[in-house]
């Protein structure tokens, strides 16, 4: 829990920060200057902002996606401004250390980080030698390095990752924990964590939140990591709103400012300024705001929600039973399907390793019909995304077939399958090249013989949708996460393809710019009948749009059938996934015959209010 105040309670001050990745930016002689925009990567960032960061606490930093959450928790380990230098004026203390004067090299033996492109970060040629490195380089013991390898690996659940494997054979998930072991391994004081969880599965999300806590809470007596100090405190960006109900305090950006700092409950049930910061409204906050209830009584998490409901009496009206003609989802996607597009016949595939071969894909049967929205889920490392590449001819099946639109996908070249089937990668960076934002645009419809004035309509269609238009002469690589991903998006939208593949699609993206996204896509399969096939970890994001769920586990598919009835079974936690919050409280108020809420609007219905 946070210390009670006082310079001892303070882990981190930030006191009148300016800064501009524009180096010949100038500053206001007085006041906060204007306004930044943030789908701009000019003017100010950062402007006269005031920050204390509470030790022994964990604290969320949450706010526009492009709007300065990266920049201003890069200033704490002297990134900002002793390694990217821009236009930089403030003071900034940070754990009784003068940031604006030391070196990104010397804090870095007391502030850990992991940053929001965590691929960035690995370069080791083993796992082992990954974690190793930061410890080598702090010229700890050789002694000591095996048991923080250890430690390290175990704290983050890696444990059992043969050490000498390749980081690059590791699926997202798997990389963005050993990064953060890496980190970990050097006993920082202070953990900096850039979106930490964005590529994990929700069970790895809760154990990693819960270790977290544990680095966070840990006395000197009960250490959650051996061998060494905690980082007693934590700072956190996220946007992912359930996660960040389980931190101490969180702190809102907005215009390049604090906009708001307090205790996790305080913050997140002000609906006001969250909207105001484009951070999601938690949906329980917003369901029973819509209820009727007042500020304090509003529920943050399911455990409060339905012990409420059931001291308030409330009647529970599910939307739908078990038997019943069952309801389509919030989106209304996916209701006019056709014939097979996607056929899938004892597909596998094998990547080979060092040791042996590990078998990603095991004997899946799979089709996909035209029209339809398929979420495919399950834990990091069970197969997905290796799936999902064999849909577009990106990886070749070592036995099997895979048919779309009754041809051989291995028997079609790149460009014949690119010009119907469109792919977004996991990491937007993966195909990125271009030198512009329009240009990366322009490339594919371009290659795909398209010209003049039908061109430019395409591609400023494409950009539009996504809300690039400011940016379309920028340099892609100079954008934040968020906005790259929106190109990556504009790319393969301005192709016009008859299906999408999705991997990880709202990673990076605030909250707006997720309900746009997903809307767009929602009206593209509604109105055009576009088929979307979507890899996601995010619960929430496949309740409300996809109609049908397909759970991997070990390279196999353990379950298929529509959405509402998976979310209804109790199985969910041993395939490495959990509810969204909205179906939890629904499932627990009624029987074993009540299929669940999948929105913010079932559940307020169900509950007698007016959606």
């Amino acid at each position: 829990m946070p210390d009670d105040g006082g310079t001892d309670g303070i882990a981190a001050s930030l006191r009148d920060v300016f800064f501009s990745y524009d180096r010949a930016a100038e500053f206001p002689d007085h006041g906060p200057g204007p306004e930044p925009d943030p789908d701009s990567r000019g003017g100010l960032v950062l402007r006269d902002l005031d920050l204390d960061v509470e030790r022994n606490a964990v604290t969320v930093v949450m706010g526009a996606s492009g709007g300065g959450k990266s920049t201003l928790v890069r200033t704490l380990n002297a990134i900002i401004p002793s390694f990217i230098r821009g236009q930089f004026r403030g003071e900034i203390d940070v754990l009784d250390r003068d940031a604006t004067t030391r070196r990104t090299s010397e804090m870095a033996e007391h502030v850990g980080m992991v940053l929001q492109d965590y691929e960035a970060q690995l370069f080791g040629t083993s796992v082992e030698s990954e974690v190793a490195f930061g410890p080598e380089n702090l010229a700890v013991s050789i002694e000591a390095i095996p048991d923080r390898i250890e430690t390290a690996l175990e704290t983050v659940g890696l444990a059992d990752l043969d050490g000498r494997r390749s980081p690059a054979g590791l699926s997202g998930g798997q990389k963005q924990r050993l990064v953060l072991a890496s980190v970990l391994a050097m006993h920082p004081e202070l953990l900096v964590l850039d979106e930490p969880t964005s590529d994990l599965d929700p069970r790895g999300t809760r154990d990693l939140l819960e270790v977290i806590s544990e680095l966070a809470g840990a006395t000197n007596q009960e250490s959650a990591m051996a061998n060494g100090p905690d980082p007693d405190t934590i700072v956190m960006v996220t946007h992912k709103i359930e996660e960040a109900l389980l931190a101490d305090r969180a702190t809102l950006l907005a215009g390049g400012q604090v906009h708001r700092e307090a205790g996790v409950r305080e913050i997140f049930t002000d609906i006001e300024a969250l909207e105001e910061c484009r951070v999601a409204v938690p949906p329980l906050v917003e369901a029973f705001d819509r209820l009727g209830w007042t500020e304090d009584e509003l529920p943050l998490l399911p455990d409060e929600a339905v012990a409420a409901v059931r001291q308030r009496g409330l009647n529970w009206d599910p939307p739908a039973r078990l038997g019943d003609t069952l309801p389509g989802v919030p989106a209304e996607t996916g209701e006019r399907t056709g014939e097979p597009l996607f056929e899938i016949e004892g597909l596998i595939h094998e990547y080979e390793t060092d040791r042996s071969a590990i078998r990603a894909v095991d004997g899946v049967e799979l089709t996909i019909e035209t029209g339809e929205v398929v979420a495919i889920v399950g834990a990091n490392g069970s197969g997905k995304t290796t799936l999902a590449k064999h849909l577009n001819g990106l990886l070749t099946p070592d036995e099997g077939e895979v048919w779309w639109d009754g041809r051989d996908v291995t028997q079609l070249s790149m460009t014949e399958i690119g010009q119907h089937v469109g792919y977004l990668f996991q990491n937007p960076d993966h195909q990125l090249f271009a030198a512009s934002v329009r240009e990366e645009v322009a490339f594919g419809p371009e290659n795909f013989g398209l010209e003049g004035d039908v061109l430019d309509e395409r591609v400023d269609r494409a950009i539009e949708a996504v809300e690039l238009e400011p940016l379309e002469d920028a340099d892609p690589f100079n954008l934040s996460k968020g906005q790259r991903q929106r190109v990556a998006l504009a790319s393969v939208l301005a192709t016009d393809p008859d299906a999408i593949i999705f991997d990880e699609p709202t990673t990076g993206l605030d909250a707006v710019q997720q309900d746009r996204f997903m809307d767009l896509v929602a009206e593209l399969n509604r109105e055009s009948g576009l088929t979307v096939v979507m890899i996601t970890h995010d619960m929430g994001t496949v309740a409300r749009y996809a109609p049908r769920t397909v759970v991997l586990d070990d390279g196999r598919v353990v379950d298929d059938g529509p959405t509402r009835e998976i979310f209804a079974t109790d199985d969910l936690d041993q395939w490495g996934l959990t509810e969204p919050h909205v179906v939890s409280v629904s499932n627990r108020l009624g029987d074993d015959e009540v299929l669940p809420a999948l929105s913010v609007d079932e559940l307020v219905r169900g509950l007698g209010g007016q959606p």
